[in-house]
C-alpha cells in the first residue's frame, strides 16, 4: 500500500513556466555556486524537458528519466539527474528527486593515443597560438577551455608552474601542474610574433574559439589524424601512467583532486615536490 505522502507527492502538480529558468541561472550561480558551463547544461536539460508542457507531475519525470536510461548514456541519463535535482529540488523546493540513484558507467576499454600521433597533429598546426595551446594541452594535462583562459599571471615563468583560476564553481577544480622546455620554447616563439593588441591582453594564449577550431580542422586534413582536444588531455594522463606516476598526483595535475588536497600544496614546498615529480616523468612531444 503506498504511503499517504506518496499519494500526495504522485498527484502534485507543478506548472511550467519556462520564464523562469533565467531566475534559475542566478539561483544555481549565487546559491548553489555552479560554474557557468554547468549551469547552461543543466537549463539546457530542464528546459528540454518542460518544452512542449504546461503542467508536469512526479511520474513524468520518472518516465522520462526511464525512457532516457533505455536510450542514452549512463552518463547522460546521470546529468538530467542532476539538472532536476537542482532545479525541482532545490529552485522549487519539491521533493520528486529524493531517492534519485545515479547510474554507474561501465567501464571502457581505451586505445592507447600513439605519442608519434600526437607529435604529428601537433607539427601540423600552422597557427602558432594554436599550436602553443595544443603543446599545452598535451604537457600540462589541463581542460582546453582552462588553457584558452589562463592568465599571465597564472604562470610561473620560472618554476614553468601553472596554478589556473578559472573555476569558481562545486562541479570542477583547477589543479597545479606544470610545462616543460618544449611547451616554454613554443610560447616564447609566438611571443615573439604577437601583435600588439596580444601583448596588452592579459591571457596567456589570447584566441577566439572560432580560430582554434579553424586552426584544429586544418591540421586533421593536412595530417590525416583524427585527435580532438580531449585527446591531448587524455595523452597526458595516459604518458604520466607509463612513466609510473602515482593517480594521486596525475589528478592533482588535472584538477581532479578535492580541494582539501590541492590546499595542502599551495605551498612551497608541495609545489617543489610536485614539479619534481613531473619533471621525472620527463614528458615530450615534438623533440
Amino acid at each position: 500500500m503506498v504511503p499517504r505522502a506518496g499519494l500526495e507527492l504522485a498527484t502534485t502538480v507543478f506548472k511550467v513556466d519556462l520564464d523562469d529558468l533565467e531566475d534559475f541561472r542566478l539561483f544555481a550561480r549565487a546559491k548553489l555556486n555552479l560554474g557557468k558551463g554547468t549551469v547552461k547544461h543543466y537549463i539546457s536539460r530542464v528546459k528540454t524537458f518542460l518544452r512542449n508542457r504546461d503542467s508536469v507531475t512526479d511520474k513524468d519525470i520518472q518516465l522520462y528519466i526511464q525512457k532516457k536510461k533505455e536510450n542514452c548514456s549512463p552518463d547522460y541519463v546521470s546529468n538530467i539527474i542532476s539538472a532536476f535535482k537542482a532545479y525541482f529540488r532545490d529552485y522549487k523546493g519539491l521533493s520528486w528527486m529524493d531517492g534519485y540513484k545515479h547510474p554507474s558507467s561501465p567501464l571502457k576499454m581505451k586505445i592507447e593515443i600513439e605519442p608519434e600521433k600526437v607529435r604529428k597533429f601537433i607539427e601540423a598546426i600552422d597557427d602558432l597560438v594554436v599550436k602553443c595551446v595544443a603543446v599545452f594541452l598535451a604537457i600540462s594535462g589541463l581542460r582546453r577551455g582552462e588553457v584558452l583562459s589562463l592568465k599571465k599571471s597564472d604562470v610561473d615563468r620560472n618554476l614553468r608552474c601553472i596554478m589556473a583560476n578559472c573555476h569558481n564553481g562545486e562541479t570542477k577544480h583547477s589543479g597545479i601542474t606544470f610545462y616543460n622546455e618544449e611547451a616554454e620554447s613554443c610560447l616564447t616563439e609566438y611571443e615573439k610574433n604577437q601583435t600588439n593588441k596580444e601583448k596588452a591582453d592579459e591571457r596567456l594564449l589570447p584566441v577566439r574559439y572560432e580560430r582554434f577550431f579553424y586552426a584544429w580542422k586544418r591540421a586533421k586534413e593536412k595530417s590525416g589524424i583524427y585527435l580532438k582536444p580531449k585527446d591531448l588531455r587524455d595523452f597526458f594522463s595516459q604518458e604520466m601512467g607509463k612513466a609510473f606516476v602515482p593517480d594521486r598526483y596525475i589528478d592533482i595535475f588535472q584538477g581532479r583532486a578535492p580541494k582539501n588536497v590541492l590546499a595542502k600544496h599551495y605551498n612551497p614546498h608541495g609545489i617543489a615536490m610536485l614539479k619534481e615529480i613531473y619533471d621525472k616523468a620527463d614528458l615530450k612531444i615534438i623533440g
